[in-house]
């Protein structure tokens, strides 16, 4: 019975060495290892040169996001697209009659804000070489060479045929129909007929005056006499307010 324990215990003692110099070993070489990759110049060069890449792409995407926003907020013209918005809404609040459906007036003031974005970049894309001889507008992103010319109409296209989705699907197509076609009206009719004849201030009023009842329309599913009396009123506000535009550019 000693002899066993005898044996045991050596066992035991043998065991243990190994182990602690198994691990001493194993710290040793995972030390040496590691000095030798600190102190490797071509691998701490690659590193940095990693890290470098990686920060100036991430520099590089932050510079271009503002840049393209900052050109997107301008062709968009959006505090004139805020306006718009603004009598859009207050038409679909007058439309509804009763409790306001918050989650309707949404979509349709978000729908609106897009069609409005495209109309006045088609606007620009329409107009570059009449808005580069101007000092108003020569900086604006198309006359100084900021965005270039399909860029624009691109993005004119896609916002402007999401708008009018959006509007279909949340909404109702009598209020789509209403922003698609003062789209073609502002793009199309208004701003060609702005280098042929005085008559586009009258039908530039008409633009003005549609987002009211477009709202109207997107609350109600309808046009009644009632909803024409806010588009009437700012059609005969937008009169005069282009003629002291014009007098005041009369330079330009």
């Amino acid at each position: 019975m000693m002899l066993r324990r005898s044996s045991i215990s050596s066992f035991c003692s043998q065991l243990l060495k190994s182990s602690y110099s198994h691990n001493l070993n194993y710290a040793r070489s995972s030390s040496s290892s590691s000095l030798s990759s600190s102190s490797n110049p071509h691998l701490i060069t690659s590193s940095a040169t990693a890290l470098h890449v990686s920060s100036k792409a991430t520099t590089d995407f932050a510079s271009l996001s503002r840049h393209y926003g900052r050109c997107y907020w301008e062709l968009s013209k959006a505090r004139l697209s805020m306006l718009v918005v603004a009598t859009s809404g207050t038409g679909f609040v007058l439309g509804r009659g009763s409790a306001v459906d918050f989650s309707a007036l949404s979509w349709t003031c978000l729908g609106t804000m897009m069609v409005a974005a495209s109309a006045n970049s088609l606007n620009q894309v329409f107009e570059i070489n009449n808005d580069a001889k101007m000092k108003r507008t020569s900086r604006r992103p198309l006359p100084s060479g900021r965005i270039t010319k399909p860029h624009a109409i691109g993005w004119a296209s896609s916002v402007g045929l999401a708008g009018t989705a959006l509007l279909a699907t949340q909404t109702n197509m009598l209020a789509a129909g209403l922003a698609a076609s003062n789209l073609v009206l502002y793009a199309f009719v208004y701003t060609p007929l702005k280098q042929i004849h005085h008559v586009n201030t009258w039908v530039g009023a008409v633009v003005g005056a549609i987002p009211p009842l477009l709202g109207w329309a997107a609350a109600s599913n309808d046009i009644s006499l009632n909803a024409m009396i806010l588009p009437a009123a700012l059609y005969f506000w937008q009169i005069p307010h282009f003629m002291a535009l014009a007098y005041m550019c009369r330079s330009d």
